[in-house]
This record gives C-alpha cells, structure tokens and sequence, in this order.
C-alpha cells in the first residue's frame, strides 16, 4: 500500500521523506504553582530550519500538567507576547471567571493568577489560549499542552501511568511550513507533526500501553486506525475515563476531542505497527475529506500515517491484560431535565472561512445568550442545517451523548464528553448537568472548535445563575432608587438612578441577557429598545453595592 505524506520543503530542501524522529515527549510537572509563561521562540522542526514558534514554557506546545482530583491548583499565566493572550483549562470544571474565555484578557507583559478546586475525574485534558478573534492565530503558532488529571478511583485499576513509559501524551496536529520555514496560517497542513514531532516514532515496551491521543488541529478529522487492521481498546473520552474499555479498529477524534486507548503488544518485541489517519473514509461533508468545493491540501481525503511505533523489550513490572471495567458512570438522567433547548447550526462556507451561525446568531460580547440554573440539568440539541461538519465545545461542563439522528453512539462516545461532532444534517442530543457558577460577566461559551470558525463569531455564551444567592434588590420604601421610561416603549428608554451606576443590562422572557452597557458612574443613560422584539424584559442596575430591577415594556 503506497502513502502519500506531504512533508515540508521535500523538494526545496531535498529533505528524506522517510527520516525518522523520535517523539518529543513534552515534561509532565506535578507542582503546587504552576508558571506558564507564553512567549516567541524559533524552533527546529527540520535540521537547520528556523521556525517562528510561540510556546507556554517551551519553544512550541508546553509542559504537561498533572493535577489531582480534590487538590486546588494555581497556575500563573504570564504574557511574554506583543498581543493580548488568556488560557483556557479545556474540559476542566471551574467556574467562569476561571475558564479563561475571551472576557479574560492579559495584556503584554501581564500575568493572570488562576486558582480552582480539581473537581474533574482521571482523565485527560488540555489548555490553550482563547482570546478574542486570536484563538487560532495563537494555537497555530504552538500554545497549548496536555493535562492529566489524577484520582484515587482510578489509581485502584491495573492501567498503564508510568508517563513517558507506558504511558504518552500524544497530540495530532498539520501544518504548512513556507520557504522562509516558518508556518503558513490556514485551516489545513500538508505536513503532519505529532507531538511537534515532523514523521515521528515511538519507542513502546511489549506490553499494555497507554495512549493519550488529543487532535490539536485547526480544522482536519482524524479517523484512527491502525495499518495492519488490529483492534484497540478505547478507556476514556473528553471526560474521564468509560464504564469499560470500547474495542474498535477506527476512532474518529474532531478538533479539541479526546481519547485514551490501550494497545496490547505482548508478544512484539523487535516489531513495530503503525498509527494511521484514514481519510479516505471522512465524508464528503467533514473537514479533511477531498471535497473539491473546499481549500485543499496534500493529505486531504487520502490514508497517511501518523506514528510509527516500534516495540521494546517490556518494563520490569508491565501491565499485560486490560481490564473488563473501569469507573462506574452516573449521568443526568431524562427525568431530571428542567428543559430541552435546540441549537441549530446553519450558514454556508469552507473549512477556513464563511458566515456560520448558532440560532441565526453570531458571537457579540455583549450578549448573555442563554441563562441556566446552577445544579439543573438540561437537554440540548444540536441540529446541523450548515453544509459541512462542526465540532461543538461546551465550557464549564461534561455532557453525555444520548443519541445521534436517534440512536445510541458508539460505544467509544459514551463517556463524559466535551466536544462532539455533529455532521451535516445531522441531530446529537446531549444530557448534562451544570455545577459550576458563571456569572454575566464571566460567562461560558459554546462553540465550534474548528478554531476558524470559531474566530469567525460561530460562537455564543450563557451564564449559570446561583438562584440561592440570586439577584439583591434594595429599593427603600417609598424611595425609588431607579426609574425607567417612558415604559411602555417604543423604542427610546431613558434610566435614571440615585447613585453612580456600573453597568446594566436587559433580560428577555427566556433569562437571556440581548442588551449590556457600562455607565462608568452615570446616574442617567439612554437606551435604544428599537432593534428588540416586542415584549417584556427585566432591567437591572448594578451599583452602589446592589442590584435593582425593575420592568421594561417594549411596545
């Protein structure tokens, strides 16, 4: 079978194509305070080729995080770039004003302090930068890392985690490199790097091994496989860890997905197998296929190899069966779903450019899309009425598949999930329920995590409201602190308060926030309801230490 790898500068440089490297296994730090400092860096991907690399403590990608489970971290991000940056924990449960989304902005030469609770099972996670309309830039250019997290339940079962040793972290990303060596910027690559690593291969004890596989890429799809047709176990998603180990020979694995596989090679020593993306077999529909109408690349639609691995002699105590269970899963169920919301994706376009839409809607700052209870648990439905495949990321939560087009995932889908893609026409029904807080000003967003059109506005936000401490309304009998009018409206409203006001903003009949503003201590403003639909909504005034409300009546 003949394979077609698009390596950089093959023929400008008169590189070997079949020059193998090892894996670069990025250093796992198992600290109280970590210090990430984001910064410029020229790396070597190629023997005397200079690239110009952006890194988090490390000329491209970064160190390895593990935190445990019920442990509180702290990481200092630290902003060594001539642009704005944040960092957002990818799967990990905290609260808004942790997650690092596009509100959190550390400028050049700040740092930001982050400091959560590790409420997330054993599993594998990862950061990458999330600033406004610079996600994709940044994450091209090598932010971003892996972390692992770490729990007494899972460290009761026989699995590999000697990391670097029966256990590896392994990040599929391509890229295009251009004359000068450095990258080109753009939805696809012809050129595969796997843990930065150009055509790489790993060294693994004959053994049970550990995967830790991430798809690190702008916009391609992997379809994982190996080359002789073996099958592999699948132990764990975005989320944590399965019920039991989901064997296969193919894993599709979208952008920013997870997965953890077992590979047993018992027995192989002095052998060696190959990991390969089968793109022959993405649809027409799903980003890396050989669709015509979409921008191209030299590993579009065809089958390439990822990772060559080459078999050792086993560790002194290997890990040599699988186990038949895992951890016991308990996810939301149906009877607990206060409500069913539907998502619908529509918009026409390529793979690095268009007009994308969530609900007809594109991502405005300004606007609370959806507000949910704190502890409730929803139902969301994703209806795919675009012309190709998007990723869809939820911050702040784990959410289980219940069903695509009406059946039941595959079995590998059926864990904790963060990310999951939905293709053309199609619906993935999701379950999950909120626990963490995120207040309007530091909201969650959901998105595609194509990260193209995610910097192109396919992207919304919602706030988790804690009912228990709720909206504090101090208005002193018979003296009314703030007024509203004229009301009903026709489109003008002007708000008046008795003290310098913060800011405010307006809520619709559904808890959505459709209109935000600072007043930076005015005590009158105008606003203009014209744009908004007929009907009722809720004004609150932050200032003075409360929040009033009162109601607006649009006419």
């Amino acid at each position: 079978m003949r394979y077609t790898l698009a390596l950089f500068g093959t023929a400008l440089l008169g590189l070997a194509t079949h020059a193998q490297n090892p894996l670069a296994i990025p250093p796992a730090l198992d600290l109280d305070t970590f210090d990430l400092v984001v910064d410029e860096h020229v790396h070597q991907f190629f023997p005397g080729i200079n690239t110009n690399t952006y890194g988090a403590s490390a000329e491209y990608l970064g160190p390895t995080l593990v935190l445990h489970k019920g442990d509180t971290t702290n990481i200092r991000v630290h902003n060594q770039l001539a642009q704005i940056t944040s960092m957002h924990w990818h799967g990990m449960h905290v609260p808004g004003e942790q997650d690092g989304g596009p509100q959190l902005v550390i400028e050049p030469g700040a740092q930001w302090h982050y400091k959560y609770a590790v409420k997330n099972p054993a599993g594998t996670y990862w950061y990458h930068p999330h600033p406004h309309e610079l996600t994709a830039e940044q994450a091209n250019m090598g932010v971003a890392g892996f972390i692992i997290v770490q729990d007494e339940e899972e460290a009761q079962l026989e699995l590999p985690r000697t990391y670097g040793v029966d256990d590896f972290p392994v990040v599929v990303q391509d890229r295009t490199f251009i004359a000068n060596g450095d990258f080109a910027f753009g939805p696809y690559g012809n050129t595969v790097l796997v843990n930065g690593t150009p055509d790489p291969y790993l060294e693994c004890p004959a053994q049970v091994v550990r995967l830790r596989l991430l798809n690190g890429s702008n916009a391609r799809v992997y379809v994982l496989g190996f080359e002789d047709g073996r099958n592999y176990q699948v132990i764990g998603g975005d989320g944590g860890l399965l019920a039991a180990p989901a064997t296969t020979d193919r894993l599709w694995l979208s952008n920013g997905e997870r997965a953890e596989v077992l590979l047993d090679l018992s027995g192989m020593e002095g052998d060696s197998l190959l990991l390969m993306s089968y793109g022959s077999e993405l649809p027409q529909t799903v980003p890396g296929s050989n669709n015509m109408m979409w921008e191209s690349s030299a590993l579009n639609g065809i089958d390439f190899p990822l990772l060559r691995i080459r078999v050792t002699a086993p560790t002194a105590q290997p890990v040599t069966t699988v186990p038949t269970t895992l951890v016991a899963q308990d996810p939301p169920q149906l009877a607990e779903a206060v409500r069913t919301r539907t998502k619908t994706l529509a918009g026409m376009g390529m793979v690095g450019m268009g007009m994308f839409t969530i609900n007809g809607l594109m991502f405005d700052m300004e606007v609370i899309n959806d507000t949910v209870q704190l502890g409730s648990v929803e139902v969301w439905n994703i209806v795919n009425n675009s012309n190709m495949a998007h990723p869809m990321h939820i911050h702040g939560v784990s959410f289980t598949v219940l069903e695509r087009n009406g059946v039941a995932p595959p079995a590998w889908e059926q864990g904790p999930k963060d990310v999951v893609l939905v293709d053309r026409l199609e619906s993935v029904k999701l379950i999950m329920r909120f626990t963490e807080p995120a207040p309007e000003e530091w909201p969650y967003m959901y998105h595609c995590h194509n990260l193209l059109h995610e910097d192109n506005m396919m992207m919304l936000q919602y706030m988790v409201r804690d009912q228990t401490t709720g909206i504090r309304t101090e208005q002193p009998s018979g003296s009314a602190r703030i007024s509203a009018y004229p009301s009903p409206t026709h489109g003008q409203l002007t708000v008046t308060t008795t003290y310098p006001a913060e800011h405010l903003h307006l809520v619709d009949a559904m808890g959505r926030t459709v209109l935000r503003t600072g007043l930076n201590g005015a005590r009158t403003s105008t606003l203009d309801l014209a744009p908004l639909p007929r009907g009722t909504y809720v004004l609150l005034v932050h200032g003075d230490g409360v929040v009033e409300r009162t109601l607006v009546v649009r006419e």
